[in-house]
């Protein structure tokens, strides 16, 4: 009986002592990671408000430039692999493959 006390204090010095060393691992990892929050904060602040109007054209540009280029497919352009897949309720198109692996039920090929 006199046992089990000592075990149960055993068990909390250990899970203590086991908890700040984790912490103490993982204080060490942040204090290592580069902190690109703080840094790009520092450099629009020291770019001004023209850079950010820059980077915002450029971003709009890039959006524009991809959307020219995006196109639909129509319906005899899908590949004949890809079926329906009815799972939990949605469907969804895949490979037949992944949607057994899935666990979905396979409906309709796309050709």
């Amino acid at each position: 009986m006199t046992r089990i006390p000592a075990i149960l204090l055993s068990v909390l010095v250990l899970v203590g002592a086991s908890g700040c060393m984790v912490a103490d691992e993982l204080d060490k990892a942040a204090a290592l990671m580069p902190d690109s929050k703080k840094k790009g904060k520092v450099e629009e602040e020291v770019a001004g408000p023209d850079a950010a109007a820059a980077r915002a054209d450029a971003l709009l540009r890039e959006s524009k430039q991809w959307w020219d280029r995006a196109t639909s497919i129509a319906p005899g352009q899908l590949e004949s692999s890809i079926v329906s897949c009815r799972i939990a309720g949605a469907t969804q198109f895949m490979s037949r493959d992944d949607c057994l692996s899935q666990g979905g039920v396979p409906g309709r090929t796309s050709s």
